[in-house]
C-alpha cells in the first residue's frame, strides 16, 4: 500500500550542504524530510573521500584562519577539528581543514540525530516530482510519497529541476570540471607522508608512465597524509566518463598503483589496500537556472547584493583537463558574497537549491562547489525556506 507523508519540507541529498539545509530549517521550527539515497550522510565528503574542508576559511592567509560563515559551517568545523585533533592548514594561498570521511559521516549523523524535526530517510531515490495546484509538490520515492510545502534540491545534479520540467544548466563534456578518483592506503611507514618522499613518488609515476608501466590515467596523481596516522589519500583527475567507467577506471588504476608503491618503495612494503572510494569525486554536473546566476566576476571584484546570505572564499579552481588545477584568486582577499537569488528558482516558486547545483556559471562554480561554501548555501536554503512555510 502507498503512503503519503506530510512535512514542510523535502531536501533531496545529503551531502555537505543537504545535510545544513535539513538542519537549518529544523531548527527554525520547519518539519523537514531528508532524502538520501546512499546509507549515510556527506555526499562527496564520505562517499568519494574527498578528504579536506575547503572554503572554510577567510581568503587572507597573512592572517590566522577564520571562519568566513557562521553557523553550521563554524559548528561542523569545531566538530571535525575535536574529532580529529588535526587544525586548519596553510596551502599556497588558502587555509584548508583536514578532515576524514569516517569521521564527516559521524558529525553529519549526530547532527541529523540531533533534531526532532528532521527524518532522514536512506536508501531513498526519487522517482518522480511534481507540482500540485495548490504550489505544494509531491515527492514520489518508490512505494512511499512525501507532500511537502517547500523543496530544496540539493542533489548536486539539479534532479529536481530535472522532475518539475525547470532549466538545468551545464557546459559541453569537454568543458566539465574532471571528476576526481580517490582511494586510500593504511600502514604506511610515516616516512612516506613527507614532502621530499611525495615528490620523489611523484617523479617515479612520471617515469613509469613514459615507459608503459603505468596506465597514462596515473599521471597527475597526487597523495596526501590522512588525519589517521599511516593513511594516505591518492587522487587522481579522470577524463568525463558515465560515473560507472569512471569508477571501473578508478577501482583498475587504484590497483595499479598501489602495486607499483610495494614493489619500488620499502615504505609500501606491509601497506594494506587500496581502499577505494564509494563513488567517483564528481565536481561538476548540471545547475539550476536561479533569480540571480552567480558569475566568476562577482566573485573575483566582491560584488555587493542586497540580498546576499553567504559568502565565498575559495578561489576560481577550474579543472577543465586532467593537467592539475588553474587557479583564478580573488581581487581583495576578502570573502565573496552570494545572493539568495542564486538559491532560488526563477521558473518555480517554493523551489530553493544549494551546493553544486546553484545557480552559477561554469567558472563561479569552480569556487562555490567546494564543502565549506556547501555548507554555507545550505544553511542559507534553509532558512529560507523555513521562513517561506
Amino acid at each position: 500500500m502507498n503512503t503519503c507523508d506530510r512535512t514542510d519540507i523535502a531536501v533531496i541529498g545529503g551531502g555537505s550542504a543537504g545535510i545544513c539545509a535539513a538542519v537549518a530549517a529544523a531548527r527554525k521550527g520547519a518539519k523537514v524530510i531528508l532524502v538520501e539515497r546512499s546509507d549515510r550522510l556527506g555526499g562527496m565528503g564520505t562517499l568519494a573521500m574527498v578528504h579536506t574542508f575547503c572554503g572554510l576559511y577567510d581568503p587572507d592567509v597573512s592572517k590566522p584562519p577564520r571562519i568566513a560563515n557562521e553557523g553550521l559551517p563554524a559548528e561542523i568545523e569545531k566538530l571535525m577539528r575535536e574529532a580529529t585533533g588535526v587544525a586548519p592548514v596553510k596551502m599556497g594561498k588558502v587555509y584548508v581543514l583536514p578532515q576524514h570521511p569516517e569521521a564527516f559521516a559521524a558529525i553529519a549523523k549526530r547532527l541529523a540525530d540531533s533534531e526532532p524535526n528532521l527524518e532522514v530517510r536512506h536508501g531513498t531515490t526519487c522517482s518522480a516530482i511534481s507540482r500540485e495546484t495548490d504550489g505544494s509538490f509531491l515527492v514520489s520515492t518508490g512505494e512511499n510519497s512525501i507532500h511537502c510545502r517547500t523543496i530544496i534540491d540539493t542533489s548536486a545534479d539539479a534532479v529536481v529541476a530535472k522532475f518539475l520540467g525547470a532549466t538545468r544548466m551545464s557546459v559541453p563534456a569537454d568543458k566539465l570540471q574532471r571528476s576526481a578518483f580517490i582511494f586510500a592506503m593504511r600502514e604506511i611507514d610515516p616516512a612516506a607522508t613527507e614532502e621530499s618522499f611525495r615528490m620523489r613518488l611523484a617523479l617515479q609515476i612520471v617515469r613509469a608512465v613514459a615507459v608503459g608501466e603505468l596506465p597514462k590515467e596515473a599521471l597527475g596523481t597526487a597523495c596526501r597524509a590522512s588525519t589517521v596516522p599511516g593513511e594516505i589519500f591518492f587522487t587522481t583527475d579522470l577524463d568525463p566518463a558515465p560515473s560507472g567507467t569512471l569508477m571501473e577506471t578508478g577501482r583498475a588504476l587504484s590497483e595499479n598503483l598501489v602495486k607499483f608503491f610495494r614493489s619500488r618503495f620499502p615504505e609500501y612494503k606491509n601497506a594494506t589496500g587500496p581502499i577505494p572510494a564509494a563513488l567517483p569525486g564528481i565536481r561538476e554536473s548540471y545547475h539550476w537556472l536561479g533569480e540571480y546566476t552567480l558569475t566568476a566576476e562577482d566573485l573575483i571584484n566582491g560584488t555587493n547584493f542586497p540580498d546576499t546570505v553567504a559568502h565565498a572564499t575559495w578561489p576560481i579552481e577550474l579543472r577543465e583537463d586532467t593537467r592539475g588545477p588553474k587557479f583564478r584568486f580573488f581581487a581583495s582577499p576578502v570573502p565573496a558574497n552570494i545572493p539568495l537569488r542564486a538559491l532560488k528558482s526563477a521558473e518555480i516558486p517554493g523551489v530553493f537549491f544549494a551546493g553544486r547545483c546553484i545557480s552559477a556559471t561554469h567558472e563561479a562554480l569552480a569556487s562555490v562547489r567546494v564543502m565549506g561554501t556547501c555548507f554555507a548555501t545550505g544553511q542559507a536554503a534553509g532558512i529560507a525556506a523555513a521562513e517561506s512555510v
